[in-house]
């Protein structure tokens, strides 16, 4: 961690380094353990990039509450709308994001999935990232539900910076109320009982010329009104906000980009005055933009720290 505040904050001069770092560390301290994982890859539309990894708990893994069922962790990673994998082969061992559905399968007991989802490659345009997150909750909710009269399971879904857009795309559009009025209602056995925001960009309105660029190509010319802080003041404006939600994370790091920063606090002060939502908001202290999920699986301490954290703030709602 002592290493990360010399590389800055500017995401694609920290990105190499970071990996340089912790993919070795991967390597070294848990590459077993992690491969060792049971892994079963599905489709979840009818897209090539429409893929989800389901990583399941060993025998040995933590058990959840007498009289429940094992919750369901769902990752949606970031790469700023043009890269990304549910396995990054660039990373050593292939390890990336492997080691986050060994973390919270095997350290906290979760179902966990890694869902891949279509990028600028795939001609992919607003709200496309919103409509796979969709699909695949529609693709859990199968498979994990059974309708009426059987024990509830839980899901929780994290966002990662593009992730965390598109999830919100998800949460808060209007052409998804009703899939996710269901999932929150919990009418099909399983509910929707967690939103986790990881270093997700809220807001564009300092977007380097680079990243403007791809923000067009997938937005078109609604960058700042389809952008989660857009969707959310519009669905204020239009009292969309009322009824049921699940509570919600914001989790942010101190080596973000400082826009992240301010754009995060923007959100959660919108979201904030939002009196059906129960909103949280943390800071990780000496993380960078790159670091929380890479991290998981190095079986260090305080590298891992956040993620325990996060465990514990699901397993509060059970």
């Amino acid at each position: 961690m002592d290493q990360l505040p010399p590389l800055g904050r500017i995401i694609p001069l920290v990105v190499g380094p970071t990996g340089e770092i912790y993919g070795p560390i991967l390597v070294a301290n848990s590459e077993s353990a992690i491969n060792a994982t049971t892994r079963e890859t599905h489709s979840y539309g009818s897209h090539p990039r429409q893929q989800l990894d389901v990583y399941k708990p060993s025998s040995t893994a933590p058990k959840p509450p007498a009289g429940k069922l094992r919750p369901v962790f769902v990752f949606v990673y970031g790469g700023g709308f043009v890269n990304g994998d549910k396995v990054l082969a660039r990373m050593p061992e292939g390890l990336v994001y492997k080691n986050v559905g060994y973390f919270f399968a095997e350290k906290l007991g979760f179902e966990t999935i890694v869902i891949d989802y279509r990028l600028i490659g795939h001609r992919a345009k607003f709200p496309s990232g919103g409509e796979d997150v969709g699909a695949a909750l529609e693709w859990i909710e199968k498979r994990y539900g059974g309708g009426s009269g059987q024990r509830e399971r839980e899901i929780f879904v994290m966002g990662n910076s593009a992730g965390g857009v598109h999830l919100c795309t998800w949460l808060f559009g209007d052409q998804f109320r009703e899939e996710r009025n269901r999932l929150v209602a919990g009418s099909n056995g399983v509910k929707l009982a967690g939103v986790v925001f990881l270093g997700a960009a809220f807001h564009f309105k300092t977007a380097p010329p680079p990243l403007m660029e791809v923000l067009t190509q997938y937005f078109g010319d609604r960058v700042a009104e389809d952008s989660p802080l857009g969707m959310v003041q519009s669905a204020k404006e239009k009292g969309g906000l009322t009824g049921q939600w699940p509570r919600i994370l914001v989790v942010d790091s101190e080596l973000d980009p400082e826009e992240i920063l301010l754009a995060g606090r923007e959100f959660v002060q919108e979201l904030g005055e939002v009196k059906t939502i129960e909103l949280e908001h943390t800071n990780l202290r000496g993380h960078n933009h790159i670091r929380p999920p890479w991290a998981l699986g190095t079986g260090i301490e305080r590298e891992e720290e956040w993620g325990y954290a996060v465990g514990k703030w699901c397993n509060a709602s059970t």
